[in-house]
């Protein structure tokens, strides 16, 4: 038995030691062999054996030593995203370095749910959690500042200016006139101002606390991002929170975080459509003054009085700390992309700083998404029939509804807050290099003249100050449409949309969802949801509702030899694509459009391009397709000006060209197009070098410059990068139809005028008797915001003309395109992009 045992060590500390890097001597090889040789052989081998063990032991032992000394080996794996959407590194680098600090050290969850909470440590906070916890929330002073803005010397000059402008038009007294606007602006000012209470808002924080979860799952916002704002609060500087628009929830998620984090609720914005009984005087007592929709009663004259009232109230509420918060779009999103930003107000904060009311002001981008929009949707008004405006009882009802419905979950996202006076004077800076004198080595500077009211118009503003406050708008605009969270209703319906849209199985869905999924995590996107692919798709669907996505279980059976083998069951799945359900089924797709935007338009430029060759049979057979890059580049402008009223391509401190130029990259990057560059013989080179002698440039320059000219991208005509070409080129098919009937529809007005609104329905009617005929081939085309914004975009080409009557816009044409001719020539210039590629 022990004999046995030995053996078995011996062989255990064999193999052992076959596994150390110890080096052995060899033997001596030999045929013969005395007992004498052997008994010393035997005797110097299990010497051996014992020092190679001592020896594999001190090697053990030296790299356990290492391993507990030495660092930890950083992981490849690419860390997981905060989400945090840092500001411009280019425009607020020092912005960018504050109020961080602190928070990028500490783990950054997915997220918590806000309406959750916790039991605290007495026994009333247990039983009554809610209440002690909205009654535990900091309260702050909201000072009303009514008597300031009517002290206020702008106001008073608006004022004298109104009555002067009565006596001329009514021809009444000078002092009838004065006291018929002072009551006006004081009129106009008491409908207009907040009322904000704590006690009111600490009500409907408990209010909230229970109905919320009675339609939503959950609320989910960073801790990561509510320490950062209130680092940002304790700084005393006011802060400019300004969130993109898709619900009336928006504005009450807001100050529903704000406040449980002990937060100061800001002064919002609102329309004065919301101000109807009861909500009016709730909504007023959580912050909101209330805004005309349109603030000028009469198209192309400018209600002076009313922006000088509105300027001087923002303005002093600034002054007296408060914090504000405005929509940069203005309305809610109809399409679910963002709309291009308003800046009116943005102008008056401005002017604030500029003027010296405040020191500074901290902008704050805000971005939230929903699972399912609790607003319903606005198929009614992209079909072109009026909106219908709110009531007290449908205000009542929609609100039932709501409670009874299911909207799973919503996500805030704050983006980092940057100082206004560093983007100011980065913005600044731009335009002092790109209108500085050549002849003058100074540089001009941006002047400002303090005037009765900002609000774009009412004075002659100059077109610096205009620009300056469009850049910084379209800058928040990008910012949050790049950090809005995407759900997995956005991720199934652009799936459906664009990639399955005649239908598929789940498994299809579930596999091309996996594949979205880990590209979007590539672009960094804030993904909201988490799980099994398979799982996460069948609460997408069951959220969207049969209404949007069809489900149906399909037998397949198998058959051998003519008969029935073996049966097995699908899940067939299908977005509804007809009218009306489509476009609000694109609602919740467009979400994901500004991901891909700028891969689509290249690729849209590319089929327009390459017309004649990609459906030439000889030139696919022999997998020869190229362009060259110039022609390229210079379309996907083309495209990105034909569009420019729908995406905000690039941040505007960046150059268009250059997001084009990545974008051709990254596509070069996805091997669906390969970099060609056609080099010339050194032959070749030389005799143009010696024709060239007396041309200054280096042989380096001249060699680098012919080769720039001489890129060219080759097609990848492989089936799975023909299949991610047509991918791309779907996702702006329906806008390019919309545009492209919208110019055919300008022969109908040459030599005549047209409201907006026959306009539009023109352009409707267009729509659907070509989408009935199968020329078009999306319902989503026949959608009001694109045809209208291609109105915008004819008139900044002065092709159209719009003459504003009675509050009405009636448009015509240009002298120079009244003729059937200089139309067709617009139509034909956007229809080249409609074209597509024959797959078959």
């Amino acid at each position: 038995m022990v004999d046995v045992l030995s053996t078995r060590l011996q062989e255990v500390y064999a193999k052992w030691e076959s596994r150390t890097e110890v080096k052995r001597n060899l033997e001596p090889s030999s045929n013969l062999y005395t007992i004498g040789d052997l008994r010393r052989a035997s005797h110097q081998v299990h010497k051996r054996r014992i020092q190679d063990r001592i020896q594999a032991k001190k090697i053990r032992e030296n790299s356990l030593f290492k391993i507990k000394e030495s660092e930890p080996l950083v992981p490849l794996v690419k860390e997981k995203p905060s989400f945090l959407r840092y500001c411009c590194s280019d425009c607020t680098p020092s912005s960018r370095d504050s109020l961080v600090h602190s928070i990028n050290k500490q783990h950054m969850p997915f997220g918590l749910n806000v309406l959750v909470v916790n039991p605290g440590p007495t026994l009333l906070s247990k039983v009554f959690n809610c209440i002690s916890h909205v009654c535990s929330r900091q309260s702050y002073d909201y000072a009303k500042v009514t008597q300031m803005v009517l002290n206020d010397e702008r106001l008073e000059e608006a004022i004298k200016l109104t009555a002067l402008e009565s006596v001329n038009n009514d021809g009444c007294s000078e002092r009838e006139a004065l006291a018929k606007a002072k009551d006006r602006a004081k009129t106009i000012l008491l409908e207009m101002e907040s009322g904000m209470s704590n006690v009111l808002l600490k009500i409907i924080t408990w209010l909230l606390y229970k109905l919320l979860p009675c339609f939503l799952q959950s609320a989910i916002v960073l801790p990561s991002q509510i320490e950062m704002l209130k680092t940002a609060n304790e700084t005393g500087l006011p802060l400019i929170f300004l969130p993109l628009h898709r619900s009336h929830l928006d504005y009450i998620m807001i100050s529903f975080t704000l406040l449980i984090n002990n937060i100061r609720s800001p002064l919002i914005a609102a329309g004065d459509n919301l101000k109807i009984p009861v909500l009016g005087w709730i909504l007023r007592g959580l912050g909101a003054f209330f805004i005309k929709r349109r603030i000028d009663p009469v198209l192309g004259r400018k209600d002076v009085l009313y922006r000088a009232t509105l300027h001087t109230y923002i303005m002093e509420n600034l002054r007296a700390g408060h914090n504000i918060e405005f929509f940069i779009e203005g309305g809610r999103t109809r399409t679910g992309k963002p709309c291009m930003p308003k800046g009116g107000i943005l102008s008056v904060i401005i002017d604030a700083y500029m003027d010296g009311i405040v020191e500074d002001a901290l902008l704050v981008p805000v971005t939230m998404n929903y699972e399912r929009l609790v607003d319903g949707n606005f198929v009614r008004e992209q079909l072109g029939q009026p909106k219908k405006m709110e009531t007290f009882r449908s205000t009542v009802k929609a609100m039932w509804d709501t409670l009874k419905g299911n909207y799973g979950i919503v996500k805030v996202d704050f983006c980092q807050p940057f100082s206004l006076r560093e983007m100011l004077k980065s913005f600044q800076a731009q335009q002092n290099r790109l209108t500085v004198d050549k002849a003058s080595p100074t540089e001009k500077t941006l002047k400002y003249t303090m005037s009765s009211s900002s609000l774009y118009g009412t004075d002659v503003i100059i077109e610096e100050h205009r620009q300056l406050v469009d850049s910084i708008a379209r800058h928040v605009v990008y910012d949050c449409s790049m950090s809005t969270p995407i759900m997995s209703t956005n991720v199934v319906a652009f799936l459906l949309l664009n990639k399955f849209r005649d239908g598929c199985t789940l498994d299809a869905l579930v596999e091309a969802f996996d594949s979205m999924r880990q590209e979007l995590e590539l672009r960094d996107k804030d993904i909201a949801f988490c799980g099994e692919s398979i799982d996460i798709i069948h609460r997408a669907m069951e959220i969207l509702g049969p209404g949007l996505i069809q489900q149906q279980r399909q037998e397949i059976t198998e058959a051998i030899d003519g008969q029935p083998f073996k049966s097995d069951f699908i899940t067939a799945i299908r977005p509804v694509s007809i009218l009306p359900n489509v476009i609000e089924l694109s609602y919740y797709s467009n979400a994901l459009l500004t991901c891909y935007v700028m891969d689509s338009i290249v690729v849209t430029a590319l089929y327009a391009e390459l017309q004649s060759q990609i459906n030439d049979p000889v030139a696919t057979a022999q997998n020869n397709i190229t362009v060259s890059k110039d022609p390229l580049i210079q379309r996907s402008l083309k495209l990105c000006d034909i569009l420019k009223y729908e995406f905000i391509f690039c941040k505007p401190c960046q150059e268009l060209e250059r997001a084009v130029i990545d974008a051709v990259e990254n596509l070069a990057h996805m091997d669906i197009i390969t970099l060609q560059e056609q080099c010339c013989l050194e032959e070749e080179l030389w005799s143009r070098r010696f024709a060239q002698t007396f041309d200054d440039s280096s042989d380096e320059e001249y060699i680098k410059e012919n080769k720039t000219k001489n890129i060219q991208y080759k097609l990848n005509l492989l089936p799975e990068y023909v299949k991610r070409m047509e991918f791309l080129h779907t996702l702006l098919r329906p806008l390019i139809d919309t545009y492209t009937f919208s110019a055919f529809t300008l022969n109908k007005i040459v030599g005549r005028s047209l409201t907006e609104r026959d306009l539009v329905q023109e352009v409707l009617s267009e729509l659907k008797t070509n989408l009935d005929r199968g020329i078009v081939n999306y319902g989503e085309s026949l959608c009001v915001d694109p045809i209208k914004n291609s109105l915008k975009l004819f008139e900044k080409w002065n092709v159209l003309e719009c003459h504003p009557q009675e509050n009405i816009k009636i448009f015509y044409l240009k002298d120079e395109y009244d003729t059937d001719s200089a139309v067709t020539t617009v139509y034909e210039t956007i229809a080249a992009f409609k074209w597509t590629r024959n797959i078959n």
